[in-house]
Formats: C-alpha cells, structure tokens, sequence
C-alpha cells in the first residue's frame, strides 16, 4: 500500500551550523538519502499525468475472466486547464521611469522564459513545487532551467526564518547504450558552485574546484503550488482510480455478456454437438427443454449515476471546473458563470500569490548579476511590478456574450478552447484583438455570422 509521510511534503530543514566546513560528499549522500522520498512521490504523481494509472496494472485471479483496463486521464486534464489559466500569456513586468531593468529583460527574451515559466507552473501543479535552477551558461549570462522536484530540491535552516541555505541538482550519468554509468551532483550555496561526480551517489568525488556564480543568494528557486505543496489533482487520485475501476468493470460486463455461458435444460448434446451449433446456430429440444445465457449484467442507469458522481467529486474537491461539460452554459447568465467559476479564481489567485514570490527571487539573482557583470544599477525588487495577464473574468464575458448570442452552441467548449493557448490560435488575431461586447454585440445579421 503506498503511503505518504510528512517527509514527502515538508521542506527539508538542517541547522546551518552543519556546513561550517563546507558542502561535502557525506552531506550530500544524507540530504540526497532525506528528498528519495518525495522523489518516488512525484515520480507516481508524473506517471498519473502521464496516463500510467493503477487501473492499467490491474491483474484479475480468475483465469479467463474479462480484464478490460480503461484510464480516464483527469490528472492531465486538471493539470492542464490549471497551469494554463495561470501561466497561458508571459509574465510581464514594469517598474518606475527612474529604474532600468531594460538588461534582465533582454535575458528574459533571449532565452524565452515565458517557457520556462510554463513549466514550471506545469511542475508545480503535477508534484505541488517546480524547481528552477540559475546559471551562467557558456556565453556567461544568467539562465534559467526548470528541474524535476525529483531531482532538485533547496535544504532550508532550521531557525524561524528558514533561510536557504543551499541548493542540489543531482541526475544520472549514461553511456552511449543508455545505461547508467554515473552520477553527477550540483549544489550551490550563497556564492559558490559546487561539482561532484561517481559511480554511486555515496561515493562521490569533487569535480574540479568551486565555483563563484555572481547571483548572491541560493540560485535554486521553489514555486509552490499551494501551502500544502501538493499537486492539484493529488487528492483526486482515489476518485480518479474508482472512475477507471467503474468504467473498466462496464466494458468487462459487456465482454462477459458476449461470453456468457449457455445454460441448457432438458437438452443433452456433447462436445461435437456443441461446435456444431456454434457453427449452425439451430439447436432442438424437447417441449420443455430450456436454453439461457447465465450472466451478470450491470444497471446501466445505475453506473451512469455512479459515474456522473465520481466525475462531479473529482472537479468539485479539486475547484477545477469541468469546462468540457455540455450543461456548464446551458441557460445560464454571465454572472452565474462567474460564481461557478469563483472558487477557481480564487484558488488561482493563492497560486499566483506563491508563483510570484519566486520570480520575485529570480529577478533579484538576476539584477545582482547584471550589477556586477554589467555594471547595472541596482534596482530594489519591491520597485518592480509583475503582471499575471490572465483573462480572468473578461473571457467570462465573452463566454457570457456567445451565449447569448448563440444559445445552442456549447459554450463551455469554447471557454475550454480559450483557456488553452494552443486551441485558442484557432479563434484567429483578429477575434482575440476585439473585445467580446464588440465580437457578439449586434444585429441579428452579425450574430449568424459567427464562426466558432
């Protein structure tokens, strides 16, 4: 049975006084030894996303019997429509005509960290934390990758205020046959980079001396999904793997139905008998003789109640909503739409709350590098703005707007499409650049010429 200890979710605290001497090997092994645990947590969160659910490993005892496995993927579906609510357009950030942050964001384009940002809000939302490495790449700027909790964490101090301490990448080293042959470890403090490398990771070796990186603090950022660090559809895993057992059990009784047993009553006929009338479908008896299928047969009214109930769990205790729903806009007012939608939009703004403190981080690791590097002038982080350019309740409008102007649409489809930035190229530049009052406000004439 898998289990979940608090390990698996809380940050990893030690007392500063540990690294006096230095980040070596025997501290590594522990700390490495201390994140395996949220590591197998994640890497079952990821399979989940994936579509690898415990359905598709479900091995029945009876020999014969039907084993139709069926994966309804709600993970992906509510990792998806999350993360790209949040995170669908880039960041953008503005700060006083006095301050120039003009270089950091030069690096921001030069390496489109809009996409880095995606992923990690991507990862966040699958194991509840995205982790971002900073480093100088080799035409020495600052650049930023987004690594798998797995496999990167951030080791805090014990003292109320948890401050970082230090920082760890570590990843498998494969031959050219894809077999591990190897480890190599990062890790970072305040001001120095340090490398590491073996054949295990309890016998690792320094990789040549440590490193000044320029950022002046700890370059690994966490990005919590919530206070909790849980993923978003982590709580759902129970409802998601009850709905596959539901429909995979549905698909079974049909196959069982067509390979139910023949009961015959008052009819003797042996084995060559029988395969002739499975070829000649003609059987005879006498006037009492009978002939039925023994078979379990499931309500089918039955399991479409069960299965709205399971569906309707998995939205409501995650807060995602099920935009896909044919009933989500039927008859229903912009302003309905918008309370159906409130506890989502709340959620959403605690996990931008969170997303921002650790741009907020990256930002001030990249203005104390272009500082020294560039001679920038220091500009204070608190100065800066960060905009979220989520469409918020404006694409509520619009959906509010299509439906009145096209009731037998469904318009929850086209909210789902909106939210999803690759679905929403389908809409055109030029219906997103005019405003939802002046797309469906009209006559009736512009209203039947609508194409969505």
């Amino acid at each position: 049975m898998y289990t979940q200890g608090q390990e698996q979710y809380d940050r990893i605290y030690m007392d500063a006084n540990v690294l006096t001497g230095g980040i070596t090997p025997e501290i590594l092994k522990r700390l490495i030894e201390r994140n395996e645990a949220r590591r197998a947590r994640c890497a079952r969160l990821k399979e989940y996303y994936r579509g690898n659910h415990a359905i598709l490993h479900r091995v029945k005892d009876t020999r014969g019997a039907a084993n139709q496995r069926v994966a309804a993927n709600w993970a992906k579906y509510i990792t998806t429509v999350s993360s790209s609510y949040l995170l669908g357009n880039p960041v953008t950030y503005d700060t006083k005509p006095e301050y120039d942050i003009s270089p950091v964001l030069d690096g921001y384009r030069r390496q489109h960290i809009s996409s880095v940002d995606a992923q990690l809000g991507v990862d966040a939302s699958i194991c509840g934390v995205g982790v971002e490495h900073v480093y100088v790449d080799e035409n020495g700027d600052p650049h930023s990758a987004a690594i798998s909790q797995g496999t990167a964490f951030v080791v805090y101090d014990d003292t109320v205020l948890h401050r970082k301490l230090l920082g760890i990448h570590y990843y498998e080293q494969r031959d050219l046959s894809g077999a591990v042959c190897g480890y190599g470890v990062t890790a970072a403090d305040h001001q120095w980079v340090y490398h590491y490398a073996g054949r295990e990771l309890s016998a690792l070796d320094p990789v040549g001396a440590p490193e000044e990186h320029y950022f002046g603090a700890v370059p690994f950022i966490e990005y919590r999904n919530n206070e909790e660090r849980q993923g978003d559809f982590e709580q759902q895993i129970s409802l998601i793997d009850a709905y596959n057992t539901l429909m995979s059990d549905r698909v079974n009784d049909k196959v069982q139905f067509v390979d139910a047993f023949l009961l015959l009553l008052g009819i003797d006929i042996d084995s060559e008998q029988a395969k002739k009338l499975r070829e000649e479908k003609i059987l005879m008896g006498d006037v009492d003789a009978k002939a039925q299928y023994l078979s379990k047969v499931l309500s089918e009214s039955d399991v479409e109640v069960l299965k709205k109930a399971l569906k309707d769990d998995i939205f409501a205790t995650s807060m995602v909503p099920d935009l896909s729903d044919e009933n989500f806009g039927n008859n229903t007012s912009g302003v309905a739409i918008k309370y159906k939608l409130l506890v989502f939009e709340q959620m959403t703004l605690g996990k931008e709350r969170l997303f921002e403190e650790g741009l907020r981080e990256r930002l001030s690791m990249y203005i104390h590098f272009y500082s020294i590097k560039c001679n920038m002038q220091e500009v204070p982080v608190h100065e800066i703005d960060v905009h979220f350019k989520r469409r918020g309740y404006h694409v509520l409008e619009i959906f509010a707007e299509l439906h009145r102007a096209s009731p037998s649409r469904n318009a929850g489809r086209f909210l789902y499409d909106y939210l999803i930035p690759e679905r929403r190229e389908s809409y055109g530049p030029e219906s997103r650049r005019r405003s939802g009052r002046d797309r469906y406000r009209g006559d009736q004439r512009n209203r039947r010429r609508l194409h969505l």
